[in-house]
C-alpha cells in the first residue's frame, strides 16, 4: 500500500532550509531575536494594540525557543568501559508564518535543532544505547555536536464551512499528528489528561526529542458539536533521534482515523474515541523481534502491515470535597508482521482523586497498563504490541523503556503550590510481559533505511525491570516563559541485575527552558 504520492516531495518550490552546519545556527536565532526584540519595541511604543507577533489581522508570526540541560548516569554492562555517565546540551528554535482567511489558512514553520558535547562511546556491544545520547550520537553519523536547520511544517487548511460543509476542513502539506488530541474541550483538567495520559500512545510528534516528527500528507476534519471526526493519509519524516528531520520517509505508510464523542455527549464528564490506525513499512532495514537475526528478513522483503484498532474512555465527575477521574484504553493488532501473523494488544485503566478545595490541590493517581509480549518465536506469530510512532515521553519520563512488552503498575502523586507551580511524583513497578521475548526500548522509525527505530535486547527468563521513581517541578513565569526540573532514578530488578551486572541502577536529570510568542 502507498499513499500521498502527491506529497512525497514537498521540498519542490520550498525554500530548501536544511543546513549541516554549525553556523546555521546563529542565523537561525538572530532572525528569532530580532523578531522577538522588534516586536517587543513595537509593543511598547503602541500598547494595546496588537499582541506580540500580531502583523496584520490575517498574518501572524510565531517564534518558539527552548534549551534544555540533560545528564546520565545509566546502567552498565559486565565488561563495558563504555562511557555511561555524561552530559550534554540541545537547544531548538522555530520561526513560523500564519496567514488567515475566509477560506483558507496557511502556516509555514523552520525548525533549528543543534545538540552540543554528545558522548562518543556511549553504546555498548553488547548492552546497546547507555542513555539517549547514545541515540542521538549514532542517528547523526557519529557527530558529538550535530546540527540542522529543516522545514517543521508548511501547509494549506481548507475551510469548506463557506461551501456548506459547516464544521469541515482539508489539510494537505507538511503537519502534526498527535492521535488522541483530535479536539480540545476548553476544560484545564480534562485536557491535561487528554494530553498526558490519552495522546500520541501510537502516533505523535516526539516534541521531547530535539527535531520533531511530522508528517507529509493529507487531513480531513469534520467537527459538530456531539462529535469529531478526523482522518489522515500521510508519511512521517525523518526527526527524534535523527536531527535531519526534513527528509520524508516515503517507505512507510500510515492510515489514521477517529471518531470521537466530545465530552458530555453520550455521559457527563465523559468522552469516547473509536480509532483506527495502518501502518506499512518497506524499508530496507531489518525488523527487531525475539527470533534469531538470521530469521528477521529485510522489510523491503517482508514488509510491515499492521492494523490497530482500539478505544478510549474518559471520564472526569466532581464527587465530595473534590473530582474523580477515570481511564480505560485499549487495542488489538492484527495484520502481518514480514513474514509472521501480527496478534497483539495493549489496555490501561487508570484512576484519580483530586482535593480541589484543599491547599495545594492534592491529586492522587493509579493506573495498571500492559503490552503483550510474543511467549513463542516459532509458531508463526508475531505477540509483541508494536506503539509505531508514539511520543514516548509521555508515557515513560525516563525513556530506557517503553509500552511493548511490558506490564506498568504505576502511582501518581501531584500537588500545586502556587497557581503557576506544579510538582510531580511518579512510582512505576516495571516488569516483562513474555520472559521469552525482548526487552523493547525506542520511539519508532527516525530514518529512511539506517534502523528499525525500535531496540531489544534478550530477557534471558528474567521479567522484573524494576522500579523508577521521579520528581518534576513545573513552573510557568508568564504564558510566553517556562522552566521545568527533573529527576529519576531506576532500581534494577532480576532482569537488570543479569543484564547490566557493572552497574545496576540508574539516574537521569534535566533542567529546561522555553520562550514563545
Amino acid at each position: 500500500m502507498h499513499v500521498c504520492k502527491s506529497t512525497t516531495d514537498l521540498k519542490r518550490g520550498q525554500t530548501d532550509l536544511k543546513s549541516s552546519g554549525k553556523s546555521s545556527f546563529p542565523i537561525f536565532l538572530g532572525i528569532l531575536s530580532l523578531s522577538f526584540y522588534a516586536h517587543a519595541v513595537k509593543a511598547a511604543e503602541t500598547p494595546a494594540e496588537k499582541p506580540l507577533g500580531q502583523l496584520t489581522d490575517n498574518l501572524r508570526l510565531t517564534g518558539e525557543f527552548r534549551a534544555r540541560y540533560e545528564a546520565y548516569d545509566f546502567f552498565q554492562p559486565v565488561g563495558a568501559s563504555n562511557n555511561n555517565e555524561y552530559d550534554f546540551w540541545g537547544l531548538r528554535a522555530r520561526l513560523g508564518l500564519e496567514g488567515t482567511s475566509q477560506y483558507v489558512d496557511g502556516y509555514v514553520q523552520g525548525e533549528y535543532s543543534g545538540i552540543y558535547g554528545l558522548p562518543n562511546n556511549a553504546f555498548a556491544t553488547p548492552g546497546g544505547a547507555l542513555g539517549l545520547g547514545a541515540l542521538y550520537y549514532t542517528e547523526n553519523n557519529r557527530n558529538d555536536s550535530p546540527s540542522d536547520v529543516h522545514l517543521k511544517q508548511a501547509y494549506l487548511n481548507f475551510k469548506l464551512t463557506p461551501l456548506g460543509f459547516k464544521g469541515a476542513n482539508l489539510k494537505l502539506g507538511r503537519f502534526e499528528v498527535q492521535d488522541g488530541l483530535e479536539y480540545k474541550t476548553g476544560d484545564a483538567k480534562f485536557d491535561t489528561l487528554k494530553l498526558t495520559r490519552v495522546s500520541q500512545r501510537l502516533l505523535g510528534t516526539f516534541d521531547f526529542a530535539h527535531a520533531t516528527r511530522n508528517f507529509d500528507g493529507v487531513s480531513v476534519g469534520y467537527d459538530q458539536p456531539k462529535y469529531n471526526f478526523t482522518a489522515s493519509a500521510t508519511h512521517p519524516t525523518q526527526g527524534g533521534f535523527n536531527l535531519n528531520a526534513q527528509d520524508e520517509i516515503s517507505k512507510i505508510d500510515l492510515v489514521y482515523a477517529a471518531l470521537t464523542s466530545k465530552k458530555d455527549a453520550l455521559l457527563a464528564g465523559t468522552e469516547s474515541r473509536l480509532f483506527y490506525l495502518y501502518y506499512g513499512d518497506n524499508r530496507n532495514t531489518q525488523v527487531i523481534d525475539n527470533r534469531a537475526a538470521n530469521q528477521r528478513p529485510l522489510l523491503s522483503q517482508q514488509s510491515l502491515q499492521i492494523h490497530t484498532i482500539g478505544t478510549h474512555w474518559l471520564t472526569v465527575q466532581k464527587l465530595g470535597p473534590g473530582a474523580v477521574d477515570g481511564l480505560l484504553w485499549g487495542a488489538y493488532q492484527f495484520g502481518d508482521w514480514g513474514n509472521l501473523s501480527q496478534q497483539a494488544y495493549a489496555f490501561d485503566i487508570e484512576a484519580g482523586y483530586q482535593f480541589t478545595d484543599l491547599p495545594l490541590k492534592p491529586w492522587l493517581r493509579g493506573g495498571y497498563f500492559q503490552g503483550s509480549g510474543d511467549s513463542n518465536s516459532r509458531d508463526g506469530k508475531h505477540g509483541t504490541f508494536f506503539q509505531v510512532l508514539p511520543t514516548i515521553r509521555l508515557y515513560a519520563k525516563f525513556p530506557f523503556f517503553n509500552l511493548m512488552n511490558l506490564n506498568d503498575a504505576f502511582a501518581q502523586f501531584i500537588v500545586t503550590p502556587t497557581s503557576t507551580t506544579k510538582v510531580g511524583i511518579d512510582f512505576h513497578h516495571l516488569s516483562l510481559d513474555e520472559t521469552n521475548d525482548l526487552f523493547y526500548a525506542g520511539s519508532g522509525a527516525g530514518s529512511q533505511d539506517s534502523s528499525f527505530g525500535f531496540l531489544g535486547r534478550p530477557a534471558t527468563g528474567n521479567s522484573t525491570i524494576g522500579e523508577l521513581v521521579d520528581v518534576s517541578f513545573t513552573h510557568n513565569i508568564t504564558k510566553q516563559l517556562s522552566w521545568t526540573a527533573y529527576y529519576a532514578h531506576a532500581f534494577g530488578g532480576n532482569y537488570v541485575d543479569n543484564f547490566y551486572r557493572n552497574k545496576r541502577d540508574a539516574d537521569f536529570a534535566f533542567v529546561e527552558f522555553n520562550a514563545s510568542f
